[in-house]
């Protein structure tokens, strides 16, 4: 299997990106440009609402992890028809090639999320490395996470094409009602108890928390909660697939 999800992930490679350096670069340049535009967008009034964070160490720690979780259910949905030949070999599975794209996902955006912190801290933001391992952990889970609802994808976009469709606009609502860009605690207090149902918000909250600890996050925010609901989306990502994975391979 870890030979499977190797070859998988450097062809994945190789079809995202080409022989182009190019296409690594731009995959640093696109989350970069769309946090420079958040900030040109939003910078001068919402840092003033943040407390105890700064406005790009707030996008960064938002936009970036929401781009893994949101790439990785996308790329989940062609996952079956970009590697329809493969799957006559025995030895690689479906499985295997949604691991590998997620995995992708992760390394690029975490890539990104480094260099742009680096680049913060030169530049005289604060972020703490005091939670640095916290932080691993928090981007793990989000691993995890993530690739328990691209299974969930993966099984569902198959059978039924009409998601290809509806999924660009949901995670369009979910990029906002994450957090990803603006801060919570601007959400009235009556409304904020429907925010808190994704799991997702308070991922978020956490990881801003432990790259800056003068970070308070918003009332609710819970690990245990964002625990809980990725074991869920993990246990019903498994058992869809463990249910669905011959007729996945067999689909037209």
């Amino acid at each position: 299997m870890y030979a499977s999800i190797r070859a998988l992930f450097l062809r994945e490679l190789q079809t995202r990106f080409g022989h182009y350096r190019i296409g690594y670069i731009w995959a640093l340049i696109e989350p970069s440009l769309n946090i420079i535009f958040m900030l040109i967008l939003f910078g001068g009034f919402v840092h003033r609402t943040i407390p105890g964070i700064e406005y790009p160490v707030f996008l960064i720690n938002g936009i970036l992890p929401f781009f893994v979780f949101r790439k990785s259910a996308m790329q989940a949905l062609g996952v079956i028809s970009a590697n329809k030949g493969l799957f006559s070999y025995r030895s690689v599975k479906p499985i295997d090639a949604l691991i590998a794209r997620t995995f992708l996902e992760l390394v690029l955006y975490f890539t990104c999320y480094a260099l742009l912190s680096f680049i913060l801290a030169w530049l005289g933001y604060h972020i703490s490395y005091s939670n640095i391992i916290l932080l691993f952990v928090y981007w793990l889970l989000l691993f995890i996470f993530s690739l328990g609802f691209a299974s969930i994808m993966l099984v569902v976009g198959v059978f039924s094409k009409e998601l290809n469709k509806l999924a660009p606009p949901i995670f369009l609502i979910l990029y906002f009602v994450s957090g990803a860009i603006f801060p919570l605690h601007r959400v009235p207090e009556e409304y904020l108890i429907y925010f808190m149902w994704n799991p997702v918000a308070h991922l978020l909250e956490l990881i801003r928390h432990a790259a800056s600890p003068s970070y308070d996050t918003v009332n609710g925010t819970s690990f245990w909660y964002f625990l809980i609901c990725t074991n869920i989306v993990v246990f019903l990502g498994l058992l869809l697939y463990r249910a669905f994975s011959r007729r996945l391979v067999k689909t037209k």
